[in-house]
């Protein structure tokens, strides 16, 4: 495991501070800025940045981390080990951190670890805040698309959601009719790409949904911006949404950059020949289809699809046109790993996950009594979180993890105030008893 340390103790003996990294390579970034990095320094504790194993530079097996043998040394238990370790060890190491309380702070996954980590080894954790943190493991996570729709609407208006979902409806009816070749070759699209293809379809639609996603998840203040120039297009909503496609993917790309919208194109970001990305991507996705699923579908529910031919738009048509199914992901899983990645596997997975940290729905005097718990209104990722009770907070107006920066002025008033509740809340919990 690699870390980073920033901060030293004073002449009073301060907590222990461990920032804990998730799916990505660390960085010196949260040491010396951010709400962490506040309250280490406020407290007189030290700051640690501490990296998940297979990602970034903490690789145990080297180049070959990311083959299929050598992946089964990856799981959220052997990362929670690693962590108990580091604990240990530096205390150990360490005369002035012995007695120190230890407070860790993660945001997505490494929010889920900081609150399981607290179940696990509740002798080595003082208090724990997670933000943004997923605590229930299911596979056909369709809730996550779902939110993003509402996101939209809740940011721009309805008219704006309704627009994206009559563009996803006609693509779907262009899917049925036979006729998407034409807009595909308007977008550039790869020749090898087969409509007829469920895989390939499903690639398509999963790829286009990525996009609205991942700017309301990671960029939310965008969410306006990409409305008005949605909206700005054209009276119908269909051309203007054929429209918004080109700006994506035609305009300014030279003719011989085509875009592969295929399932080949995505299984690569999961292989180990990809070596031009990063291979943290395959690393992520093996965890996903052995621990948490956590598939963004959009087949509905009951995991149906509609028909796509009908003209209204009645509640049950979902915003992004019930085209990816969890067997998509299931095959990712299966084409990815080999004949072992079976669904079998990947359900008994969840079911251990669950199983051993409770999902999400729990009495928090109970379980969790230490944990602290912050959602944005707009982040896809709280319909699997805790957003109940005293020790959780849905920031409104904010999405992923938009709460683990410093106080400030351009903040929200809830914003600010939430920050002072979780520094209030770990305070607590890193008071010293006469004996310490």
């Amino acid at each position: 495991m690699r870390y980073l340390r920033n901060g030293k103790y004073h002449r009073n003996q301060g907590p222990i501070y461990i920032f804990v990294g998730g799916e990505w390579s660390i960085s010196p970034g949260f040491l010396v800025t951010g709400l962490t990095h506040d309250m280490a320094v406020e407290n007189s504790g030290m700051l640690f940045y501490t990296e998940h194993r297979y990602y970034g530079q903490s690789l145990p097996h080297g180049e070959q981390s990311f083959e299929v043998d050598q992946l089964k040394h990856l799981s959220i238990y052997q990362s929670l080990a690693d962590l108990a370790h580091f604990i240990r060890y530096q205390k150990s190491q360490n005369p002035r951190m012995k007695e120190s309380k230890v407070i860790l702070v993660g945001g997505s996954y490494a929010g889920s670890m900081v609150a399981w980590m607290t179940q696990l080894y509740p002798d080595l954790i003082a208090a724990s805040w997670a933000s943004s943190a997923p605590l229930l493991a299911k596979a056909d996570f369709y809730e996550y698309m779902e939110v993003v729709s509402q996101s939209i609407r809740l940011s721009y208006g309805q008219n704006c959601s309704t627009r994206i979902q009559k563009g996803f409806h006609y693509l779907a009816k262009l899917f049925t009719e036979n006729q998407i070749l034409e807009l595909l070759r308007k977008l550039n699209g790869c020749e090898e790409y087969d409509p007829n293809d469920v895989l390939d379809r499903a690639a398509f639609f999963n790829g286009l949904g990525n996009y609205f996603a991942l700017i309301v998840q990671s960029y939310s203040s965008y969410i306006p911006q990409l409305c008005e120039t949605l909206m700005s297009l054209h009276a119908n909503d269909e051309v203007a949404f054929e429209g918004f496609l080109a700006l994506l993917f035609a305009e300014g790309r030279r003719s011989t950059d085509c875009q592969d919208f295929g399932y080949a194109a995505m299984l690569q970001l999961f292989t180990t020949s990809a070596l031009s990305l990063s291979l943290t991507v395959r690393a992520w996705f093996y965890q996903t289809c052995n621990e948490f699923g956590w598939y963004s579908t959009t087949a509905s529910a009951t995991g149906t699809s509609i028909d796509t031919t009908n003209s209204s738009l009645g509640a049950t048509w979902s915003t992004f046109a019930n085209q990816v199914p969890l067997s998509y992901y299931e095959r990712l899983c299966l084409d990815a790993f080999g004949p072992a990645q079976t669904r079998e596997r990947l359900d008994q997975g969840i079911e251990q996950t669950n199983n051993q940290f409770g999902g999400f729905q729990f009495n928090q005097s109970v379980r969790y009594g230490r944990v602290f718990f912050t959602h944005g209104q707009l982040d896809p990722w709280r319909s699997l979180g805790k957003q109940n009770g005293n020790q959780a907070i849905v920031l409104r107006r904010y999405s992923h993890c938009e709460d683990l920066g410093s106080i400030q002025v351009r903040d929200s008033v809830q914003m600010n105030l939430a920050k002072l509740r979780v520094m209030s809340f770990l305070r607590r919990h890193t008071r010293y008893t006469a004996h310490s």
